[in-house]
This record gives C-alpha cells, sequence and structure tokens, in this order.
C-alpha cells in the first residue's frame, strides 16, 4: 500500500497513515499509556517512565522499515492510536537486557511466535508479518480506532506480499475482536497462571485466572 493510498483512509473524524518521523514522539507517547492496560503490565506494576525509552526505539524501526501506522484525529491532528508491524524472522533492534522488566513479557511471547516458526517452517522473511503492537490514548479507549488500526494493518501487510499474519492477544476483549472482525483463528496460547519465568510462576494471581495469551493467525489473500 502506496503512501498516498493510506493518507485518503478516513473514517470520519479520523485519518490513517503511515508513521512519519514526525511522528516519533508523540506514537511512543502513545505506546507507554496504552501498554499501561495490559494485563502483565498492570501485575509486574511497570511504570510509564520506564517504558518510554524502549517504546522509542521500536516506534523509530518501524518508521524506518515503513510498518508502522497512526490513527490523527482530523480535528487537532493529534495522534489518536498507533500500531507496528514487524516481520516474524525479524528482531527488534534493541538490547532486551537493559529493560528487565520486559523479560517475562517477551519470554512469553517469543514462546509463542518461536513454536509458531517452527511449526509452520518459516525460513524467509516476507511470509509471515506479525501484528507487534496496537495501542490508543486513554481518552480514545472503546472508540473502536484500534480495531480500524488493526484492519488497515492487514491491507499494509496483503500490499507487501505477506502469505499470513499473526499476532499475540494479551487481552480477552482483544482476542474476541480480533477472531470475530477479522476471521483471525487462534494457533496456540499459554495461560498466564501457567507460565513459568527462571522457573517462577510471574503472573500466579493475576486479577483473571483464566486469561491467556493467544497467539492468532490469519490467511492473507
Amino acid at each position: 500500500m502506496k503512501k498516498s493510498q493510506l493518507q485518503q483512509l478516513k473514517d470520519h473524524a479520523i485519518t490513517y497513515r503511515l508513521m512519519e518521523q514526525q511522528d516519533l514522539h508523540t506514537a511512543a507517547d502513545c505506546f507507554t499509556h496504552s501498554f499501561q492496560r495490559e494485563p502483565m503490565v498492570r501485575h509486574l506494576k511497570i511504570r510509564k517512565e520506564d517504558f518510554n525509552a524502549f517504546a522509542l526505539v521500536c516506534c523509530q524501526q518501524a518508521i524506518d522499515q515503513g510498518l508502522g501506522l497512526v490513527a490523527v484525529e482530523n480535528a487537532t491532528q493529534k495522534i489518536a492510536g498507533f500500531t507496528i508491524l514487524q516481520d516474524a524472522l525479524d528482531e527488534l533492534q534493541i538490547d532486551l537486557t537493559a529493560y528487565p522488566f520486559l523479560l517475562p513479557i517477551f519470554d512469553m511471547l517469543g514462546q509463542l511466535q518461536g513454536q509458531y516458526i517452527s511449526d509452520k517452517n518459516v525460513t524467509q522473511s516476507g511470509e509471515v508479518m506479525v501484528s507487534f503492537v496496537t495501542g490508543v490514548y486513554p481518552e480514545f479507549e472503546g472508540s473502536k480506532i484500534a480495531f480500524s488500526l488493526f484492519g488497515h494493518s492487514i491491507e499494509l501487510a496483503k500490499s507487501k506480499h505477506y502469505r499470513r499474519m499473526i499476532t499475540e492477544v494479551t487481552g480477552r476483549l482483544s482476542q474476541n475482536g480480533v477472531r470475530r472482525r477479522y476471521s483471525f483463528t487462534p494457533y496456540s496460547r499459554i495461560l498466564y497462571r501457567d507460565f513459568l519465568f527462571e522457573g517462577n510462576r510471574i503472573f500466579h494471581g493475576l486479577e483473571d485466572s483464566t486469561l491467556s495469551c493467544v497467539l492468532m493467525e490469519k490467511i492473507l489473500d
């Protein structure tokens, strides 16, 4: 999908377009704020001020690769939400050991994605796109902007000729929405209460003991 095409994707008061360099700090700030609503983040009590540097690196990589989208409020020209995609065989250009509070989360996500790559024998870039993260500012929560961003990210993956798309969905509402709206199929899951990190059930006591992180997939036409 070309930049000019994305700039024309409007949904009433919102325009969806590629993330640009001028969006870096606001997109990272949106990432940081939206991340606070994740079940694992709340349980681990990760603070916004500890997360922003990581968000900046992720957003910069998305801009460099042309794999980030933003939702812009037409009236104010402010970013309401964002999404970041990533090739399944690509790696974040960051040393996660510098962010030890994130290691349990990425260990869980890595287990799910690594098993999928192994099962499907994914050996070349350009085959499987990952919906890495999608988020909105708190005031836009429940506005359906996040689901619209997710839909546009599917079209971006198709435009780059990816054959499949996967996403690791951490909350029940998002899991239901991705399945019903966009026909993603659950592939594998890890119950938070059973997940072991360095021998410890680090998410034991999560507010919903039946909640799991689910990897879902979609075949792209």
